[in-house]
């Protein structure tokens, strides 16, 4: 609302401002409006109808705080507080993922769209020198005002000690992301959402092609609706997803709207699933070369309810 009435230039913009500051929060990285916490989805027992038995607690992440602080941040920058719109979108970038988004689609919208806003007002008063010393190997960095607005990366060697050094004046944001596997998924008993992904076939030549069985069903513990369900199916190493066959697959379901190819991922797009609802569906894909594939991770989840998700595990294939 105080951004809604920023943008419109009301005379109660001001009133809305200082209700705004009044619900601020603060911690070690900033400002921020909403809750951040992993709140537990309580038990509760089966409603007429359903199949399930009561559901058992598991934390949902909270991405609601992150939208909230963007919003926030907006109405900040409009309102002309460049103090307080800095510390908002200091929080904003701490709460990042490894990619650089955050916990949802929406979310990550609206703080890029804060973030993008805050860094255009922003003047690049900075001149900075980062040297970066790991068991010995040593790297440098500068930031300065023809920079300021560039990520910049640097590969460490695994298992190091690290040392940062900064000298100059100003302020960069600094992130340490480590990445791994974990080829496990954890299945969890009565899940809200569950997904389940098969191959026909574990061992076949190049230029074979294998049918891949996707069922996915939504029972939770209570009637709701899951809106828009996002299915990230993963494609094997060494196989490539069959176009023909996942539009021949579409033209057969008026529940998936739509699909993408993005590398070895198929996403389907599944329109709002209710108590009950089971969608099935196979495509093929096919072998192009000589693998000894690891099983791969597919999940499905709310579009607008992220927390809402599940994943499967398939089976290990050989492309002879």
């Amino acid at each position: 609302m105080t951004y809604a009435l920023e943008l419109a230039g009301s005379n109660q913009a001001g009133t809305a401002y200082n209700k705004l500051m009044k619900l601020a929060k603060e911690d070690e990285n900033g400002l921020h409006w909403g809750s951040q916490d992993i709140l537990p989805l309580e038990p509760s027992a089966p409603q007429p109808g359903l199949k399930m038995a009561p559901m058992p607690i598991r934390p949902i992440a909270q991405t609601t705080g992150i939208e909230t602080t963007a919003y926030a941040t907006l109405a900040l920058i409009k309102h002309g507080d460049n103090l307080n719109a800095s510390r908002a979108a200091k929080w904003l970038v701490s709460k990042r993922n490894a990619n650089g988004g955050f916990g949802s689609t929406q979310d990550t919208v609206m703080a890029l769209q804060a973030l993008i806003e805050y860094a255009t007002g922003s003047r690049a008063d900075v001149d900075l020198t980062i040297n970066i010393d790991s068991d010995g190997t040593k790297q440098q960095l500068k930031i300065n005002a023809q920079n300021f607005d560039v990520l910049q990366i640097v590969e460490v060697p695994v298992n190091s000690t690290l040392k940062i050094s900064v000298s100059g004046k100003g302020e960069a944001i600094g992130q340490i992301v480590q990445r791994f596997n974990v080829p496990e998924v954890i299945q969890e008993k009565n899940e809200i959402l569950k997904v389940d992904v098969k191959y026909n076939a574990d061992e076949v030549a190049v230029n074979d092609e294998v049918k891949v069985d996707v069922s996915l069903t939504f029972n939770p513990p209570e009637p709701m609706e899951a809106g828009m369900v996002v299915m990230d199916i993963a494609v094997p190493t060494g196989f490539a997803a069959v176009k023909e066959s996942i539009d021949k697959t579409i033209a057969g379901h008026q529940n998936i709207k739509r699909y993408d190819i993005s590398g070895r991922k198929v996403i389907f797009y599944i329109e709002n699933m209710l108590p009950g609802d089971q969608v099935s569906f196979s495509f093929m894909v096919k072998a192009q070369y000589p693998v000894k594939a690891k099983g791969v991770a597919s999940q499905a989840y709310s579009y607008y309810k992220p927390e809402i998700s599940a994943e499967s595990l398939s089976q290990d294939i050989t492309v002879r």
